[in-house]
């Protein structure tokens, strides 16, 4: 399974270059947690409309992506990584604790911070 960073859900939800291929990767599925679609929302906002927003993360809640919430130990388990992933901002921890917590064989993001861990980061 592969954890889908929030930047891939919010790419397929206006024009840019990797739409179509942020389209193709939630039709296929993925894990994901509950911050990630607050991320998502905002990124979406931003280059959009809150509208457009709004229905972008009401079709992700009928994908198939699998959708993880946020709990106290995943945020623990964010925390215990904190010093030895010093590069990574505390909301991407949770991400890696997430994707980690759920054998995930990769993140697929465009946010190059996610290099290096033990959980491969894929561009697609």
């Amino acid at each position: 399974m592969n954890f889908i960073d929030s930047n891939i859900l919010a790419y397929a939800f206006y024009e840019n270059k990797f739409q179509e291929n942020c389209r193709n990767i939630i039709r296929k599925g993925g894990l994901i947690n509950t911050l990630i679609l607050i991320e998502a929302f905002n990124i979406i906002e931003l280059q959009t409309s809150r509208d457009i927003a709004q229905k972008a993360i009401r079709g992700l809640l009928k994908s198939n992506v699998q959708i993880i919430p946020v709990d106290i130990n995943i945020i623990f388990e964010a925390l215990k990584r904190s010093s030895h992933h010093q590069h990574l901002k505390f909301l991407d921890l949770v991400h890696y604790a997430t994707a980690q917590l759920h054998q995930c064989d990769a993140i697929l993001s465009y946010d190059r911070d996610f290099e290096g861990l033990d959980i491969l980061r894929k561009e697609h």
